[in-house]
């Protein structure tokens, strides 16, 4: 069982971009998978990925400079708890943009992420 786990998440590797992408046919740029098996560019690394991992409360700061939003991410100054949800949980062209402070549920579990 192991090796067939195996194989099937090696095929993912070089398509998971496309699955966080909007549009299918033109994945996140810079890329996720980049073939060199590093991992560093992930996460909070990621100009794209940092934003669907934003606490979905910080989506305000980092809508108006996300470069500082990212750095805040990386630092620990936003904080990413297991109670913090983020935001690409919740639907929206970009993940959260549909967030509502005073209806957090509308939208939630709608992410586009969570579709596919």
């Amino acid at each position: 069982i192991s090796a067939t786990r195996s194989d099937d998440t090696s095929r993912l590797k070089n398509q998971i971009g496309h699955y966080a992408a909007f549009n299918l046919h033109s994945p996140i740029m810079p890329p996720v998978y980049d073939s060199t098996g590093s991992r560093t560019h992930l996460g909070s690394n990621h100009p794209i990925l940092a934003r669907f991992l934003c606490p979905v409360r910080e989506l305000k700061e980092f809508s108006k400079d996300a470069e500082k939003a990212q750095k805040k991410l990386q630092s620990g100054k936003i904080k990413m708890t297991a109670s913090a949800l983020p935001a690409f949980l919740w639907a929206g062209d970009l993940p959260g943009k549909d967030y509502d402070d005073n209806n957090m549920f509308e939208g939630m579990f709608e992410g586009h992420l969570l579709e596919r």
